[in-house]
């Protein structure tokens, strides 16, 4: 079997590999409208499962990943001409193990664990979000809103060129997004689009040119507030495209699922909490991923 199609059987455990790094949704009420002059710093902890099916036509029939994900998460509101606005920095970190069942070039188990990639968020309210001090804050009543988001994904994660499975992605990813939310009493109805840019990493599996076309995702998230310190929500999403090509040569990997689960957020205090979330792949074009995740996470505001 020619060199060209073992290199795609790597790409498809590469892409494997790094996506749970690079597709981590939004969560429920994440874009609604916050004080400003107000630091918060979150923490998650992510566990990360795949039994994702492999075109048999590749060296690699069958594959297993699981990954532990960590990310710490800050952020600064402030307001820009009477709007509310945010920069935020995530920087994550992953340890990955990647199983191959029936494969005949890669076999057993292979670990990587290192940095991945730094985000950059800015945020900014289009309408529906005013920038208001903690005081102005505790008299508003919420109201429908759309936000703006724009995030940028550095290649400053672990990365080597000859490794099967990278954590960092080795290229530069823009992510535009639009956040729409609205309420109807206790509930907020929430909808966010977005799509990923992908810059060239020119350095893959060697020196060959790695480039990838754009993935477009939309998610829902329908919450209802128990109380003043609890909520819970229902969350989709689904996303499509994202094909890549190799020193010319499109692989045929268009990426199409559809994911579900629910979440639940909490206060502890006003300065500490937190969110319990479970997100499952029902339904996948095959050889995109088929991923469930449950995701704890801790916050605090000052």
């Amino acid at each position: 079997m020619g060199s060209s199609t073992i290199r795609k059987a790597s790409f498809t455990v590469l892409t494997l590999a790094i996506a749970p790094l690079a597709s981590w949704a939004d969560n429920a009420r994440d874009w609604q409208n916050v004080p400003t002059d107000l630091n918060m710093l979150f923490g998650y902890y992510n566990r990360v499962d795949s039994n994702t099916p492999i075109d048999t036509s590749l060296p690699i029939d069958g594959l297993s990943l699981k990954a532990d994900l960590y990310i710490l998460r800050y952020a600064r509101s402030f307001g820009i001409d009477g709007r509310s606005s945010a920069i935020q920095i995530l920087q994550p970190y992953a340890d990955i193990s990647a199983s191959f069942d029936n494969a005949r070039y890669f076999t057993g188990t292979k670990h990587n664990g290192g940095m991945g990639d730094t985000q950059v968020v800015l945020v900014h309210n289009i309408f529906g979000g005013p920038a208001l001090t903690a005081e102005e804050f505790a008299q508003w009543k919420p109201e429908t809103f759309l936000t703006g988001a724009l995030t940028l994904t550095t290649p400053t994660g672990d990365y080597d060129k000859n490794r099967v499975i990278n954590i960092g992605s080795n290229r530069w990813v823009y992510k535009p997004e639009l956040g729409f939310g609205t309420p109807f009493g206790p509930t907020w109805l929430e909808i966010n689009t977005m799509v990923s840019l992908f810059g060239d990493n020119d350095e893959y599996q060697g020196s060959s040119k790695l480039e990838q076309k754009p993935l477009y995702a939309i998610e829902g998230h329908y919450s209802y507030t128990i109380n003043r310190a609890l909520w819970a929500s229902l969350d989709a999403t689904y996303s499509r495209g994202g094909e890549t090509k190799i020193d010319g040569d499109w692989q045929d990997n268009k990426q199409e699922n559809t994911l579900v689960g629910a979440s639940m957020g909490f206060m502890l205090s006003p300065q500490i909490g937190g969110m319990l979330a479970y997100t499952d792949t029902v339904a996948e074009r095959k050889g995109s991923p088929d991923v469930n995740t449950w995701t704890v996470r801790l916050q605090y505001v000052w």
